[in-house]
């Protein structure tokens, strides 16, 4: 072959070289740049989705950290105002009854003549609110008003007409509107009883007593027969007072809650609410509890003792301090209404309702025997009162008060069939509340809690009634105690209201978005297919140009080729350390020493690359070396730890030491486990765990992991299930070791997130599959979470609190186990619902 030959096929190489590295390049880079454009229209439309994404999901966090420190704030303020209103109610009642012992002391001094005690009582009166008339509803579903009852609004001050330097949050409200008022006198009753216990003057007012001069040393002659208080009168010193317990004729009911014609078809009887104890808005034409509270006192004339005076307060005067609040933005109402939970109430000096929306609720006496209705029982005293064959009041004497309350147990269903249901706090034992209020109360202070009673959270509070006159005077507590309950859910209205205005803001402005980004997309499209025009006649253009270069440019370089292909052999076999001579500066130079600089460069990232590796092999090895003496140095102390503090639990008698050294022990076993589960974790990242695979029976396993835990549910009032469905082999290839530490951390989070409630464990076969299954009715955990609580140290902080602790590497090595043994771990959960977490693993594989 000629030189000419040879150099015209070297030319036609090159040509061909450089219009396949031009113009194939050129090529791509157009498809590239094609779908880079593409590519850049859907980045830009789903950026733009995710920034509004983003951004509303930013606006509703937000939101709901805003809405959730109103509603803590809102609580916390109103509940400083309720235990206070309570208070001041408890004060005021107490005011109210010191009140009566002067007045009671003062009608010591009246002459015992029934024109004197006419005049004494002519002037004692106060006002009582009572609600208009009310009707069923036409449907006699509800009770309504049958004219309507409010304050007037145009009595309230004007807004508009204030000073400008007064008119921010001018706030203004009409005068209260209590109910229609009536003047009553403040005693029923007023007489002057000799030294042998026989009335001899009597003044009484509205016949609620007797007229008729009695001998009350007999219980008999009393009112209702119910009065005990003789003897205690023989007992006083001019000067001192007795003053009676609430004493009143029982009014029961057979309907609880809203007495309506269809309430009364259900429980059996004729529909007669006038018959039936009075109940606020659930039974507003209901006969009312009356009763009377009598103060006495000695009648001394020239130093000797002549008799005795009383006084019979008419007890709807007490009832009118709670009767009428309302703990909410109303303050104030003409009629109770109970069934949405905001009333107050009263109780004596012994737990026994003296007040309250449901007259039936208040225990009083049977007028035929003079003696105390029984109270309302749970269904277990009940069945020992009826067992014991004793009186209500016998056999109550031996029950401990306040006796193990909760929720959890039921009321005596015969006794709401028989209409019998006064409330005695001391052994109302399906109401936690009363031992509570007791708790508050006993010592004379007051206070509040919250609790979930009828079907709503509910505060609570009670304050003592500070009033020591007579008997009253025997404890801290006083005359008794006020309660107000109001419905927690009242309280942060106001920011619920606005959490669900900024819903529905968030999702107007989604829908202006998804609108906006339509229009987006249109315009992309429109753009990409002026591009692609744009594209391709540049695209063809260049090509050209570049054979024509291509051709020119052969011509000077078919003799360094050779040299350059050669050069570029030689360091494609590995030989980093060979260059290319560089004899000009021309562009074939200038190629030459970028190829040359290349080469450089590349050798020097070879060898840093060798460096870098070798680093992080030492580092693997130090790692390695920091956890094997970290197992050493922290397990030895800490097994020494928990050695010596059960050493201690065994041999210390003190209590509060043994309490130290609890705590000692189970701190140290808390980091004892946070070290193992290190460890665990950096032999699964290394590989080097092993595991013990043998047939184990699935059901044995599932067994005892329930029982050793049931009594941890227990303690939190929790109850904890297990359900081995049919179809579960009896023997499973696992390590039980490792299956054994996984179920322990679903088990032990399910308890320790779940507030109320039950776990129920699991295990059942899905498909070629084992499935252990832990279901709580816990809190739940938010779709956007439910990855992160599997990433190792990492815990939802709006779910963990520093009670529940943990270090978040429970569920990641769980998962790390669950994989290891070709299984998997799941979750599913509902924000407020609670949470499942499923264990799978394989059901046939071999033993190791």
């Amino acid at each position: 072959m000629g030189l000419k030959q040879w150099t015209g096929g070297i030319r036609g190489k090159l040509i061909g070289i450089f219009v396949v590295i031009k113009v194939v390049p050129l090529l791509l880079l157009a498809v590239l740049a094609w779908g880079m454009a593409q590519r850049l229209g859907e980045a830009v439309s789903g950026q733009a989705g995710t920034m509004a994404e983003t951004m509303l999901s930013t606006i509703k966090e937000v939101g709901d950290e805003a809405t959730g420190d109103a509603i803590a704030a809102l609580d916390d303020k109103s509940r400083e105002a309720i235990e206070r209103l309570t208070t001041d109610t408890a004060r005021a009642v107490a005011a109210f009854l010191y009140d009566r012992d002067a007045d009671v002391l003062q009608a010591a001094q009246v002459e015992p003549t029934e024109a004197a005690y006419r005049g004494f009582l002519q002037h004692r009166s106060r006002v009582l609110y009572r609600h208009g008339d009310w009707k069923l509803s036409d449907d006699r579903k509800r009770w309504e008003p049958a004219t309507p009852e409010t304050w007037d609004k145009t009595l309230a001050a004007d807004p508009g007409q204030a000073l400008s330097d007064n008119a921010k949050a001018f706030s203004a409200r009409p005068p209260e509107y209590l109910g229609q008022g009536e003047k009553r006198p403040l005693f029923v009753e007023m007489s002057f009883i000799d030294l042998q216990g026989r009335e001899r003057v009597k003044v009484t007012t509205g016949g609620l007593t007797s007229r008729e001069l009695r001998d009350v040393s007999r219980p008999t002659e009393t009112f209702i027969k119910a009065e005990r208080y003789w003897p205690a009168l023989r007992t006083l010193k001019p000067g001192e007072i007795h003053v009676s317990e609430v004493i009143g004729a029982y009014v029961g009911s057979r309907v609880i809650g809203p007495y309506l014609p269809a309430s009364a078809e259900k429980a059996g009887i004729e529909f007669k609410p006038e018959e039936s104890a009075y109940a606020g808005t659930e039974n507003p034409v209901g006969k009312p509890f009356r009763a009377i509270v009598r103060w006495a006192t000695p009648v001394s004339r020239g130093g000797k003792l002549v008799g005795y005076v009383t006084l019979a307060l008419d007890h709807d005067h007490l009832r009118q301090f709670t009767d009428r609040i309302s703990p909410t933005d109303t303050r104030y109402t003409p009629i109770n209404d109970a069934i949405v939970g905001n009333y107050a109430f009263m109780w004596d000096h012994r737990s026994r309702a003296i007040s309250h929306p449901r007259d039936y609720f208040i225990p009083g006496y049977d007028p035929a025997t003079g003696e105390p209705v029984s109270p309302w029982m749970d269904q277990s005293l009940y069945e020992a009162w009826q067992a014991s064959g004793k009186s209500s009041h016998a056999f109550l004497e031996t029950v401990p008060p306040f006796d193990n309350q909760s929720l959890k147990k039921k009321p005596a269903a015969a006794m709401v069939k028989a209409g019998t249901v006064a409330l005695d706090c001391r052994y109302l034992n399906f109401s936690p509340q009363c031992a509570g209020w007791n708790q508050l109360t006993e010592q004379g202070g007051s206070g509040s809690f919250v609790i979930f009673f009828s079907g709503l959270w509910k505060l609570t509070t009670a304050a003592a009634i500070p009033y020591y006159t007579g008997q009253y005077g025997e404890s801290r507590r006083g005359f008794g105690f006020v309660t107000i309950g109001a419905n927690v859910d009242e309280f942060h209205r106001a920011a619920t209201e606005s959490a669900k205005r900024i819903g529905l803001t968030i999702a107007e402005r989604d829908e202006t978005f998804q609108a906006q980004r339509a229009g987006l997309l249109d315009a992309i499209q429109h753009n990409l297919a002026q591009t692609a025009a744009a594209l391709s006649l540049s695209t063809l253009l260049m090509v050209a140009l570049v054979i024509v270069v291509a051709i020119w440019m052969a011509q000077f370089i078919t003799r360094r080729i050779t040299n350059m292909i050669h050069g570029l052999g030689q360091f494609q076999q590995g030989d980093l350390s060979h260059r290319l001579e560089v004899r000009s500066d021309d562009e074939m130079g200038q190629l030459a020493t970028s190829f040359n600089n290349m080469a450089d460069e590349v050798q020097l990232s070879f060898k840093r690359s060798e460096e870098a590796r070798a680093r992080a092999e030492e580092a693997n090895k130090l790692k390695s070396d920091f956890l094997a003496n970290m197992s050493h140095e922290l397990r030895t102390p800490l097994n020494g730890i928990l050695g010596y503090s059960e050493l201690l639990q065994l041999e210390l008698a003190d209590p509060d030491q043994q309490e130290y050294a609890t705590t000692i022990h189970s701190s140290g076993q808390h980091l004892l486990d946070i070290v193992n589960d290190l460890l665990d974790l950096a032999k699964i990242e290394a590989g080097r765990i092993e595991l013990n695979l043998q047939a184990q029976d699935p059901t044995q396993l599932a067994t005892e992991l329930a029982g050793i835990h049931r009594a941890h549910a227990q303690a939190k009032g929790l109850i904890l299930d297990l359900t081995l469905e049919a179809g579960v082999p009896a023997q499973v290839v696992m390590d039980v070791q490792r299956v054994r530490q996984i179920l322990n951390n679903l088990l032990n989070n399910a308890i320790k997130f779940t507030d109320n409630g039950r776990i129920d464990m699991v295990v059942r076969v899905e498909g070629s599959r084992l499935a252990f299954a832990v279901s709580d009715t816990g809190r739940g955990i938010p779709e956007g979470c439910r990855e992160q609580i599997f990433e190792k140290f990492r815990q939802l902080d709006q779910f963990v609190t520093r009670e529940q602790g943990g270090t978040g590497l429970g569920l990641a090595l769980a998962r790390e186990l669950a994989h290891l043994l070709a299984g998997d771990i799941v979750v599913d959960s509902r924000v407020g619902e609670g949470s499942t977490f499923i264990l799978y693993l394989p059901l046939e594989r071999h033993t190791a």
